[in-house]
């Protein structure tokens, strides 16, 4: 954030000053912005569903929070609460380090911040020991989607060697990028059948709108999105997609999506897999990323193409007990 010094009337009370500095810091640095020219701002911060904004304390108290004028003024005595911040922090069109300072100054506590660095590779560590394990074809995705890990199962399924992988540029190898780029070699596999490649894509852009929904102004995103709109139909699929509302009214059943794909060692395009994704998360009870993506045979068929191929698969047992 521009170091900003914005002048505080005397009269806010000694519990709100913080959050009254930091909420006429973002007014200024975005009124700020706004007087760049419209090409130099992000694709993401131009799309957005609030319109457009003046910046301004009138705009911000009409359009998400009446009581910062009285604030101001020293009759409110204290931060508003933390559901409110948020909506101001959208409103803002905040960055995660910028809707924490939101809310620290509101005296609430902050979104934990994503994995980078040595922590995310300690936890990747311990993600990958988790794959190589798994009895089935696995791969393990961050939060912007970039896979980090193939396991030997899953390059087996689709002919691959870690060789072809690490030729891959960085960029592309990523869940969504390998599901609408023609160009990668998962691609042709992917769309053996297009009802399934139409599931996968719109439950794969719902996941990651979904579980981004406070990054869309982080730079990261803006860059991933923007590449990935460049792809055949991603723009298309993309603006479906609506992660504030339900599942269902996207049109997208978790539970029920397939992966249907060819598989190159069986040599007969005509033969297809179909798999059931599997969401591994690696911690206990922090269902956080980096997460694993296992896929398991469907049918007693496909687990006959798994063993024709060379592939393990969990098998079934019976007995166990149902809790009413």
């Amino acid at each position: 954030m521009m170091e900003l010094q914005p002048s505080l009337p005397t009269t806010v009370h000694p519990d709100c000053v913080e959050f009254v500095r930091v909420v006429e810091e973002l007014l200024l640095l975005r009124l700020h912005e706004a007087g760049q020219s419209r090409e130099s701002v992000p694709f993401a911060t131009r799309e957005d569903s609030w319109g457009p904004r003046k910046w301004h304390r009138t705009e911000l108290e009409d359009m998400v929070y009446s009581s910062y004028k009285r604030m101001r003024q020293g009759h409110i005595t204290r931060p508003p609460r933390r559901a409110v911040v948020m909506e101001i922090a959208d409103y803002f069109q905040c960055s995660l380090p910028e809707r924490n300072r939101l809310l620290l100054a509101a005296h609430t506590f902050p979104v934990e911040l994503y994995l980078t660095g040595p922590d995310l590779e300690r936890v990747l560590g311990v993600a990958i020991e988790t794959a190589q394990a798994l009895p089935m074809p696995a791969m393990i995705i961050n939060r912007d989607w970039r896979i980090h890990y193939f396991n030997t199962s899953l390059l087996h399924l689709y002919d691959l060697s870690p060789e072809q992988i690490a030729q891959l540029p960085a960029s592309s190898v990523n869940l969504l990028q390998l599901l609408f780029d023609p160009t990668l070699p998962l691609y042709p596999n992917l769309m053996t059948n297009r009802e399934s490649w139409e599931q996968m894509a719109s439950q794969t852009i719902y996941g990651f709108k979904a579980a981004n929904l406070l990054s869309i102004y982080e730079p990261w995103y803006q860059e991933v999105l923007n590449r990935l709109l460049l792809l055949p139909e991603f723009a298309s699929h993309w603006q479906q997609i609506f992660p504030r509302k339900s599942v269902e009214e996207a049109s997208i059943s978790p539970t029920g999506i397939t992966l249907e794909t060819s598989v190159p060692r069986l040599g007969d395009p005509s033969r297809s897999l179909s798999l059931r994704p599997l969401l591994i998360s690696t911690g206990y009870f922090h269902y956080t990323f980096p997460q694993i993506i296992g896929f398991l045979p469907i049918s007693l068929e496909d687990q006959a193409i798994f063993e024709e191929i060379g592939l393990p698969y969990l098998t079934p047992t019976s007995g166990g007990q149902v809790v009413p």
